[in-house]
């Protein structure tokens, strides 16, 4: 495979797909490939999509050109039909579902779904139903984060970019503080949307506020990590705590059950329909909070054993690897 060429559609974005993609060339580089964007008028053997991309004339001529694309996808966007956005919020999330759609369907020759979950909404509300295709879960640098030898007492710590994206997020979260023993402290991390449901959450969840990247992995030592997802794709926070030993407590949706095997986590029935953002079953969530409480060790354990079994980036980086090699060579 020396010399081989890939090309992306646009360099690094932000957020998560801009992180994946830095890491994903670095790796590429290093196996011998020459990385290029849309700007460089080189051949390549394949184009490599993450997410989606407005370039979408080039990907056609890409395809006229029979060059194998493969595209990485995430979930559909879907909030912004539940909640108020503005209409500028809500048609960039159409139009975005739109050019995702049309790569899925029609332009790319393999795809890489983050999860089981994602390829049977993809088979669902997707325009075509490919059966080319792989499942790759995101992956996480264990060297990284690990467990440390902390001895701070347990905590629950739920970490979310945005707190309030579930309407909500605030009334379960107050409820987890009444239902829990008082010897377990609530750490919240994150922002508010709406400035004032900060004001009404309990006194005694202490709010931290955004962190930097970098700080992740000092969040989740010693942790239960509450995740408050609703149908998240394959969310990294997840990955991340399993691998420093943190234990997974969430709902039902999404990939969540998918990700977290039952000894290094509980993840409980929603209890009501998810997808209207209706309120869900706050009890067992707390039931399930001090059943690991009870025996952290235990599950802490078998959370980092998960995280070295199915999540180590390298393993990830050679799937991707392969599917890139399987793709070229059967062109």
């Amino acid at each position: 495979m020396t010399g081989r060429r890939i090309k992306f559609p646009h360099p690094p974005g932000a957020g998560g797909p801009g992180s994946f993609q830095i890491r994903f060339e670095e790796v590429l580089k290093l196996h011998n490939w020459q990385v290029s964007y849309t700007g460089d008028r080189t051949h390549t053997n394949v184009v490599f999509v993450v997410g989606g991309t407005k370039r979408i004339g080039w990907l056609i001529k890409m395809k006229m050109k029979r060059i194998p694309i493969i595209c990485r996808l995430d979930g559909i966007n879907w909030l912004h039909r539940k909640k108020r956005t503005g209409w500028k919020n809500y048609l960039l999330a159409e139009y975005r579902n739109w050019n995702f759609k049309i790569i899925h369907a029609y332009l790319a020759n393999h795809i890489i779904y983050q999860s089981q979950f994602v390829q049977e909404w993809w088979n669902v509300s997707g325009w075509n139903k490919r059966n080319k295709f792989t499942i790759i879960h995101n992956g996480v640098d264990l060297s990284v984060f690990k467990p440390s030898d902390s001895n701070q007492s347990i905590r629950l710590v739920c970490l979310e970019g945005t707190i309030d994206y579930s309407p909500y997020a605030v009334e379960l979260l107050n409820s987890m503080r009444i239902l829990l023993p008082a010897g377990l402290p609530m750490h919240l991390y994150g922002r508010f949307e709406n400035k004032s449901l900060q004001n009404q959450l309990n006194s005694e969840i202490k709010f931290l506020g955004q962190i930097p990247r970098n700080k992740v992995q000092q969040v989740f030592q010693n942790a239960i990590y509450l995740s408050l997802d609703i149908h998240p794709a394959c969310p990294n926070t997840v990955i991340e705590a399993l691998a420093c030993g943190a234990p997974v407590v969430a709902f039902d949706t999404g990939s969540l059950k998918e990700l977290v095997p039952p000894d290094s986590g509980i993840i409980v029935p929603y209890g009501s329909d998810p997808w209207q953002l209706a309120y869900p079953d706050d009890k067992a969530l707390g039931n399930a909070i001090l059943k690991i409480y009870s025996n952290w060790s235990k599950f802490s354990r078998a959370a980092r054993m998960t995280a070295e079994r199915n999540y180590d980036i390298n393993n990830i980086f050679n799937s991707y690897l392969n599917v890139i090699r399987q793709v070229v060579d059967a062109k």
